[in-house]
């Protein structure tokens, strides 16, 4: 799993030509100690200052600086199994625990956003919150349909299907599976999983699940800062959002259990991560989803 422990943000500082002077910050991060994570920071700094400064970076500054590498997200808890780790679990950018799962396959699949067929259409569902319910029912339900048939066709799967505020979630218990392999991402294909989802497991080399609410479906104002912190001060700041985010979370669950197909296979990783995600994410306790 590409997740790494340490993060820290470091600042590259140059004059130009016209003597104007540039100071670019950047985030790196470690698998191994925090001089390394510095050192990669500067390197990441001095790239969009070359980018945006000297115009003299080499390919697109967005693709390099904030779609590549591992996302950074702080690690709140690592489950182990037979002396190695199947699971990692982080707290994403916006505050929610995310499960990392190394080998137990999860696939999101999206609801399709409603839209119209031509002009008169539009105005039909811009007009009538009855015909936009209609057709947001009847697209679940065709989201729903697809997978039954999909699962159908495919007896020697088995998942469980949860659904989610905005789709489905797929959980794979069949066997173990490798995020990077071909047949994962033939898989996510058939399935129509959502394309975000797809990059990010190639990113992470994991399979990720949201376990706990989205802070704005709580009314929560948005967090004060960002992992890692640049002071004692700042994280203090952003523990107290945490401990008011986890006080409201209880009230919500991430998910709900919609249907099984076919049993969870004998594999103690693999019944951990279905104990676990269930469990943090709530799917029993007849709360909003959130």
């Amino acid at each position: 799993m590409n997740i790494p422990p340490i993060w820290t943000k470091a600042y590259y500082e140059n004059t130009d030509r016209d003597g104007g002077h540039h100071r670019f910050a950047a985030y790196g991060w470690s698998f191994e100690s925090l001089d390394e994570a510095r050192r990669r920071a500067v390197e990441r700094a001095k790239r969009i200052y070359r980018y945006i400064v000297d115009e003299s970076g080499d390919g697109a500054l967005v693709d390099y600086e904030y779609s590549a590498g591992p996302i950074r997200e702080e690690i709140v808890e690592t489950l182990c199994g037979d002396e190695a780790v199947i699971a990692i679990v982080t707290r994403n950018r916006y505050g929610a625990l995310i499960l990392n799962a190394a080998n137990v396959c999860f696939v999101d699949v999206d609801f399709p956003p409603v839209q119209s067929s031509g002009l008169l259409d539009a105005l039909k569902l811009a007009f009538s919150a009855s015909n936009r319910q209609g057709r947001r029912d009847a697209l679940i339900q065709a989201t729903f349909d697809r997978v039954a048939d999909w699962a159908e066709h495919n007896p020697q799967r088995a998942f469980r299907m949860y659904r989610t505020p905005s789709g489905l979630r797929l959980l794979f218990t069949d066997r173990l599976y490798d995020p990077t392999a071909d047949e994962t991402a033939n898989l996510f294909e058939q399935l129509g999983a959502d394309g975000l989802y797809v990059r990010l497991t190639k990113r992470q080399e994991c399979f990720r699940a949201r376990v706990t609410a989205k802070p704005w479906a709580l009314r929560l104002q948005e967090a004060p800062n960002t992992f890692p912190w640049e002071d004692k001060t700042a994280e203090d700041a952003y523990r107290q959002w945490e401990r008011e985010y986890t006080e409201l979370n209880v009230r919500y669950r991430a998910c709900e259990l919609y249907q099984t197909y076919g049993d969870v296979a004998d594999i103690p990783s693999l019944r951990t991560i279905v104990r676990y995600h269930d469990q943090t994410a709530r799917i029993d306790t007849g709360a909003p989803l959130a």
